[in-house]
């Protein structure tokens, strides 16, 4: 097994960190941060986490850019950074992927879900449950990005804790993909521990914003890592893998 990490174009926030004037027209970052996505090989399949952004996204227009949570980042991506265009490039054939797990379904998670279209989508029952119906749509997400046909496996977490993980979800039944709830940037938000050949993975998704940045967040899970040498990969942090 292995992990390997790219990034499906940049998004550029706000320079502002607070304040209402962030909802304003300009006030651009003159940084950008990745938009992340991995794909894990397992005996049994590939596996995808998180499918990144679509290039339509970058086009005026697409976002619904009157909602205040989508007025706050910009993406910029062209077609060929989309996550399955870029797998093909690692060798990996998107049609043949078996399973995707979203950590959340907000815009740069979910934008990419269509390149694949044979996998087995697999959300949180709180998250799909979360995004919703005008609730949902007020809360940021946007569900017209959402493939028409695709019917989600909901992860109702039936297995024990692990760590500071009150319970936990086997997606292979052998331990090396273990999907753990990880509530707090949305109510249904998920993680991945990865038990690979060299060594073990959290992919935290936007658990935290940069691995560095989980101390402050997530201080057990932080320590929990650091703890049993877990790597911590999240989705605006820069991969390496």
């Amino acid at each position: 097994m292995r992990v390997v990490g790219f990034s499906t174009g940049r998004v550029r926030p706000k320079r502002a960190a607070r304040g209402a004037r962030r909802y304003l027209p300009g006030g651009w970052s003159a940084d950008t941060e990745p938009v992340n996505v991995f794909a894990v090989t397992h005996p049994d399949g590939v596996l995808v986490f998180d499918t990144g952004q679509t290039a339509a996204a970058a086009r005026p227009g697409f976002l619904p850019r009157l909602h205040p949570y989508l007025r706050l980042a910009r993406f910029e991506l062209t077609q060929e950074d989309e996550a399955a265009g870029q797998l093909r490039g690692f060798g990996f054939d998107p049609a043949a992927v078996r399973w995707v797990v979203l950590s959340h379904l907000h815009t740069d998670h979910i934008g990419g879900l269509g390149g694949f279209p044979w996998a087995e989508v697999i959300v949180s029952k709180e998250e799909w449950e979360f995004a919703r119906g005008l609730a949902g749509r007020l809360r940021g997400y946007v569900p017209r990005q959402w493939p028409n046909g695709v019917v989600p496996r909901l992860a109702h977490f039936d297995g024990p804790a692990v760590g500071p993980f009150s319970r936990s979800e086997d997606l292979a039944g052998d331990g090396r993909l273990v999907l753990v709830p990880t509530p707090g940037h949305t109510a249904g938000h998920v993680s991945l521990l990865v038990r690979a050949d060299d060594r073990a993975y959290l992919l935290a998704g936007d658990l935290a914003h940069t691995a560095a940045d989980l101390d402050t967040t997530a201080p057990e899970v932080a320590a929990y890592c650091r703890t049993n040498d877990i790597v911590v990969l999240t989705t605006h942090g820069e991969a390496r893998v």
